[in-house]
């Protein structure tokens, strides 16, 4: 063989070298930069209806915040009004994986979660108040995240509170022992604390349940949101409504610790920045969906349009209300330990 066949024979060797190593390796490193670059798809579910338009704005404001904003980066496919999971089911669903990111008042929480009980304490006097001592950032959000993360949950977003007004059938409540004997409608555990200090009987059942169980007198009263009242007509059957926030609601933005901490790093700044925009949009802050003068002022004035009286107790009564109710701290506390329980209180601002 000639030394140019063989020169044209290696040539071709090589090409073909070439080409075989590009097939085996090109389409690998193509699968890899286009895995890094695809978008992640989470998907996000809570039980509130459109019914609750406050509630509703709100959560569906932190789902339009990541995917107006996480275009190519992620993109997260809602399920509101318990189409997905319906509110026990949420957490139980969280955890399997059904959805990667939920939205729920702490009360569905409080077995697994005491912590989160701080949201729910009668220690809090405005929305406002609640929204700049629960914000990212801060040395309580900071805290309740440490406690969380050793059973696996991440709050990835508080928002402010929602007051929690008591609404009652027949009877005006002015003062702690108007409420004695009373059975009151109440959402969980620390709701269910509050009336019992206050020596009243507390009924655990859904905001679904009120109407029917106002209409037949299976309970005298009612603790709820003034959001929530309004979206289930609670004006209807009830003739008083106290205007002082006996305990508070909220719908906090939960994932799995792990799960966050497996998430892309550009997936995780979509979804804190949309956090930090989405809180003092939501509830507390002065020009948010929903703040104090929804609740207090604006609520107030469509229950009073519709028959009810309204009912500001005075300072010593505000104050009585907040002394009766001191022994509901000093359980909390317990459920969670003194040295969690006291640090919590103080960042909120509760002298314990």
């Amino acid at each position: 063989m000639s030394t140019n066949h063989q020169r044209k024979v290696l040539q071709w060797v090589a090409m073909l070298c070439c080409f075989i190593l590009g097939l085996t390796f090109s389409p690998i490193k193509s699968l890899a930069e286009a895995k890094t670059d695809q978008e992640s798809k989470l998907i996000f579910a809570t039980y509130i209806p459109v019914g609750y338009p406050q509630v509703y704005a709100g959560l569906k404001l932190f789902v339009d915040l990541v995917n107006e904003n996480g275009k190519g980066v992620v993109n997260l496919d809602a399920y509101f009004g318990g189409t997905l999971l319906k509110g026990r089911e949420l957490l139980p669903g969280l955890q399997a994986g059904t959805a990667d990111i939920i939205g729920i008042p702490g009360a569905y929480l409080l077995g697994s979660y005491p912590v989160l009980g701080i949201h729910m304490l009668p220690i809090w006097h405005s929305g406002y108040e609640s929204m700049e001592k629960l914000k990212i950032g801060t040395q309580l959000a900071q805290m309740q995240n440490e406690v969380l993360k050793k059973k696996n949950l991440f709050q990835l977003a508080t928002s402010g509170l929602l007051p929690e007004f008591l609404f009652t059938r027949k009877k005006a409540i002015k003062k702690p022992s108007d409420i004695k004997g009373l059975k009151i409608r109440v959402a969980g555990k620390v709701e269910g604390k509050v009336i019992q200090a206050l020596g009243a009987v507390p009924v655990t059942m859904p905001s679904a349940e009120v109407g029917q169980a106002l209409q037949r007198g299976v309970v005298d009263g009612v603790l709820l949101t003034p959001v929530t009242a309004k979206g289930r007509g609670v004006h209807e059957y009830c003739k008083y409504v106290l205007v002082y926030p006996l305990t508070n609601m909220d719908t906090p933005i939960y994932m799995m610790y792990d799960k966050w901490e497996k998430l892309p790093e550009k997936v995780r700044q979509v979804l804190m920045e949309a956090a930090i925009a989405w809180e003092p949009k939501y509830i507390g802050g002065k020009d948010a969906i929903a703040n104090d003068d929804l609740c207090y002022v604006e609520l107030i004035k469509f229950f009073e349009a519709k028959g009810l009286t309204a009912i500001y107790p005075s300072k010593n009564d505000s104050a009585a209300f907040l002394k009766a109710t001191r022994p509901v701290m000093e359980w909390w506390v317990k459920q969670v330990g003194m040295e969690i329980g006291k640090r919590a209180l103080k960042n909120a601002g509760y002298e314990y």
